[in-house]
């Protein structure tokens, strides 16, 4: 697929002042410009992020009547029931408010509903549950913030609510003790991007500053469960930027030195070793793991793989997920061929609207990014049950999915999301008005250059370089994820040098510049070489890593794109 090449530039006198100020490289200082970081503080602040620049949690709306009411219940022996949600967001907010109450005192339950049965959002299953086990407040966490009538339903049974969520709320928030959600209208919390579980520490935040002083917390520190924050947040996939760069890097550093007998299980099945953990390596051997019991079915007792000392069962909960995880592969992989059948010899469309009853409503969202990804086009995929049709839906940068969707909504049942990810439900005989419909948003929305895939370049280089010192600087932006992506660099004219097919579909070479040469490896990039023809000489861009083999540390770069030069 043809890309355009973006390369960011910046007045080179203020990037050598960055340099000459901070003491850092000018290819370096332009990375960080790229990422609006462009004074010393702020520099300071961002390489090196601290719990000390976390916000009062007191200045999200309704917080304050939150801790009054989980007070009343710790005074009164109430007990509460928390309310979460089947993915890795949802699982590890309610084991990180389990933990914090019940250490607390307070006799806490929690539920997780079934993707399957009871689908996204807090439903009338939480409101029984509740009524079952004598609980006067059910705590929400990622999720809850459009349960109008839920809420109205539990207040009935001498229920109150208090609900925690980061989704966008509507415009009526629903009637419960309190609504803590960065993102009300009234809101003048700075940090609007929080994860569920990092709202759910918000209000753990604030709980233990009132509380703990007359409660005996043990062990417990919050600090201590920043790893559950660490795993949610980069399941969520929100920006890793301002307090979510915090509470993930801290949350990583707790992972890599905690005795929890769930870390050393989730490693073992997971193939990890001894290995450190880093938020790429979370996103693609942990995270999904915790992602799959979820999407294939009941999640509940992988809050209880958090909860436990145990380590018979921690290693038991591990070994299931990672059955889980296989069979997940193996529905998504037929999803997938499926949805590329269907799409096989056709025109695209500005969207891809596809739906079958065969289809597995637990991977239709991963399906989703795929093809996303794979065509440039927001993906809408349905699974078909009777009447009804469930989506998952991903899209581009270019298109804001949630504010698109919401011009559809007079087609759709329900529907909830974000800029870049969103879930909907339809009845079966609107999905074709709904693709026509949403084809016209787009349409109306983007320009024939916003359904061409973009690579940003953070800075253009010479291989003199790239050197170990460039490559320690760049680890600085650890830990990577939404917005704050592995940076790009490019180069011009390279020449390349015995390129070559390796392993499964790789491209190695070397690449040279003048006299330099470095190793470069493209992964499933062998396709490129049919592009070059017989041009020696390429524009590339790559990312700077040191390869380790056998006890050796040669610099290499992990090329992401080649281009031939005109």
């Amino acid at each position: 697929m043809n890309k355009k090449w973006l390369v960011n530039k910046t007045n080179k006198d203020f990037l050598e002042y960055l340099s000459r100020n901070v003491s850092i490289s000018t290819a370096f200082a332009q990375i960080l410009v790229n990422r609006g970081i462009k004074d010393i503080t702020s520099i300071k602040d961002f390489l090196f992020p601290s719990l000390k620049n976390l916000h009062s949690p007191f200045l999200m709306p309704d917080m304050g009547k939150a801790v009054k009411r989980i007070q009343s219940a710790l005074n009164s022996g109430e007990t509460v029931l928390i309310y979460g949600d089947y993915d890795a967001d949802g699982i590890t907010s309610t084991a990180l408010m389990v933990s914090v109450l019940r250490t607390l005192g307070l006799k806490t339950h929690y539920v997780i509903p079934d993707r399957i049965i009871d689908g996204y959002g807090f439903s009338t299953k939480g409101i029984q549950k509740a009524q079952d086990i004598g609980a006067g407040l059910i705590i929400t966490v990622d999720c809850g913030i459009s349960a109008e009538e839920e809420v109205l339903m539990a207040a009935s049974q001498g229920i109150d609510i208090i609900i925690t969520d980061h989704h966008k709320p509507p415009k009526k928030l629903p009637d419960a003790v309190a609504v803590i959600n960065p993102h009300r209208t009234d809101s003048e919390y700075p940090f609007k991007n929080l994860a569920g579980v990092g709202v759910a520490y918000k209000l753990a935040q604030a709980i233990t500053q009132v509380v703990s002083t007359s409660r005996d917390m043990g062990k417990l520190t919050l600090e201590n469960m920043l790893d559950l924050v660490a795993l949610g947040t980069i399941g969520d996939s929100v920006p890793l930027t301002g307090e979510n760069r915090i509470l993930v890097a801290y949350g990583i550093k707790v992972l890599n030195n905690s005795t929890d007998p769930w870390i050393d299980s989730l490693k073992e099945t997971s193939g990890m070793g001894n290995k450190d953990f880093r938020s790429n390596i979370l996103a693609y051997t942990i995270i999904p793991r915790i992602n799959a019991a979820g999407r294939l079915g009941d999640a509940n007792e992988i809050v209880e793989l958090f909860l436990t000392q145990d380590e018979s069962q921690t290693a038991k909960t591990a070994s299931f997920l990672e059955e889980q995880n296989r069979k997940r592969q193996r529905v998504e992989k037929d999803v997938f061929q499926s949805a590329l059948d269907m799409i096989d010899g056709r025109d695209l469309d500005k969207a891809i609207v596809l739906y079958s009853p065969a289809w597995h409503p637990g991977v239709i969202g991963i399906v989703a990014s795929r093809l996303a990804e794979m065509f440039y086009r927001p993906t809408f995929l349905f699974s078909l049950k009777d009447s009804i049709a469930k989506g998952s839906a991903r899209s581009i940068p270019p298109f804001n999915l949630y504010k698109g969707i919401s011009q559809c909504k007079e087609l759709l049942i329900d529907y909830g999301g974000h800029h870049q990810a969103a879930g909907l439900k339809i009845h079966v005989e609107n999905i074709t008005p709904f693709k026509k419909h949403i084809n016209s948003v787009i349409e109306n929305t983007l320009g024939s250059e916003d359904m061409i895939p973009t690579i940003e370049i953070d800075a253009g280089i010479e291989l003199f370089e790239v050197n170990f010192n460039l490559v320690r600087e760049l680890n600085l932006l650890e830990p990577f994820g939404n917005s704050n992506q592995n940076p790009v660099l490019g180069a011009k004219g390279i020449e390349m040098i015995n390129p070559r097919v390796v392993g499964n579909n790789h491209l190695k070479m070397k690449s040279k510049q003048k006299s330099i040469r470095i190793d470069t490896i493209g992964f499933c990039m062998a396709d490129y070489l049919e592009k070059t023809g017989t041009s020696p000489t390429v524009d590339i861009a790559f990312t700077p890593c040191i390869n380790e083999w056998n006890g050796n540390n040669t610099l290499q770069l992990n090329l992401k794109a080649l281009r031939p030069v005109a």
